[in-house]
């Protein structure tokens, strides 16, 4: 088959979770005799190798990630919607990310390639209002802007108008999990027949798991991922507060690998210090996706403390598959692999509490360290590993070619 990704992201730009899927996928579809294109945004291209083959990083972004440019929208934003819309032409286009790329560009590729336009849905883009309505809707910060966005909102919203508000027909979805399919179906988009295909790790990357001593009553706390707000850092930090101050905790430590929003950052750095935590955290810069084997044996515990839906946390499998236990919340798709007492142990969104009180429990009682990481292992190398997510693509997008191919003869 020859198929196009298109994708919001792609590496080393923005090295998330389901970024680094679509990385792997493509090169695994590849490697299986498929031919394989992406196309992408320019967000970050400097860091991309000079020689890439079948990458094409042409795509604009509808806006800044962090800080949203109200003249960039009314000097440059139909401009780069128009590029964008030109580059489509394939055979079979298999969408993958599009946070902050215009619902226009698969609603254009569904006339264009009627019954060869798959989705991934690893997230909730499908359902989430464009970065500029989000903008212009919103209040202003400062009483003194507030006339002034409330005139310019309504020249923007008549620009987004005139564009008109694409209808995704999503007739061939695969969903990351089943949460996922459940909310986007809650949310009334038509997408009850989507296929469930877990996302998975590469677990040749991390078969090398230390044995780790849980008797000394010493452990090393770990979160890695982005830092920002709806991913609940905040939570870990205020737990590590009351852990530090409990009797028999022992020796705890807690690094936060990852970077994020520069506000949500500070102010993260700011509670370490208020909370008198310097000691006891320590922020780290992000590490690349062939540095995190090694980094996740020098730990015991991943908190996981996320706040929103999570579709289905990449994290959360590496860190099971290295033999970590995983103490988190169960948003969206993760309760699908974080069992309570079974695969690791689990507490509600924002309850620091909860939190500091489970990870006491594995303090105490290291038979029940060995057994949860034992039981997380096993989970991820029955059910949640890459090769077993390639296959179940494969035959689904070779599913939807015979199809096309019979509507064509027919």
């Amino acid at each position: 088959m020859r198929i196009l990704f298109l994708s919001n992201f792609f590496p080393p730009a923005r090295p998330g979770g389901y970024t680094q899927w679509c990385h792997e996928v493509a090169e695994r579809l590849a490697e299986r005799g498929h031919t394989i294109g992406v196309l992408t945004s320019r967000h970050e291209q400097a860091k991309a190798p000079a020689d890439e083959p079948n990458i094409y990083r042409l795509l604009h972004l509808e806006g800044d990630l962090n800080y949203y440019r109200p003249l960039h929208f009314f000097t440059q934003w139909k401009k780069e919607y128009r590029e964008n819309l030109a580059f489509l032409e394939p055979d079979l286009l298999f969408v993958w990310g599009m946070w902050a790329l215009s619902k226009a560009l698969p609603a254009r590729a569904e006339q264009l390639l009627p019954g060869r336009v798959v989705y991934y849905l690893s997230d909730y883009w499908t359902s989430a209002l464009d970065i500029h309505t989000t903008y212009w809707q919103s209040p202003a910060q400062r009483w003194p802007q507030q006339v002034a966005k409330r005139a310019l909102s309504k020249v923007a919203m008549s620009m987004l108008a005139k564009e008109g508000q694409p209808d995704l027909k999503l007739q061939q979805a695969i969903c990351v999990s089943a949460r996922v399919r459940d909310l986007l179906v809650e949310a009334g988009l038509p997408v009850q027949h989507a296929r469930i295909i877990y996302g998975g790790t590469d677990v040749e990357r991390f078969l090398s798991v230390r044995a780790r001593d849980y008797l000394s009553g010493s452990l090393k706390l770990l979160y890695a991922g982005q830092l920002v707000q709806h991913k609940g850092v905040h939570t870990a930090i205020e737990a590590m507060a009351k852990l530090v101050k409990e009797p028999g905790v022992g020796q705890i430590h807690l690094t936060l690998v990852g970077s994020g929003h520069p506000d949500y950052e500070a102010f993260l750095r700011d509670l370490v210090m208020r909370k008198g935590l310097c000691d006891y955290v320590t922020f780290h810069k992000p590490v690349s996706k062939d540095e995190m084997p090694a980094l996740l044996q020098q730990f015991d515990i991943l908190i996981f403390p996320s706040i929103y839906e999570e579709p289905l946390a990449r994290m959360t499998q590496e860190a099971m598959v290295s033999g970590l236990v995983v103490v988190g919340t169960t948003t969206g798709g993760t309760k699908e692999i974080l069992r309570d007492g079974e695969t690791g142990f689990t507490f509600a969104p924002e309850d620091a509490d909860s939190l500091a009180e489970q990870v006491a429990r594995l303090i105490i009682d290291p038979d029940l360290c060995s057994r949860l990481a034992k039981a997380g292992r096993q989970m991820v190398l029955e059910n949640f590993t890459l090769d077993k997510m390639v296959k179940e693509i494969e035959v689904y997008l070779q599913e939807v070619m015979n199809s096309a191919i019979y509507t064509l003869d027919t």
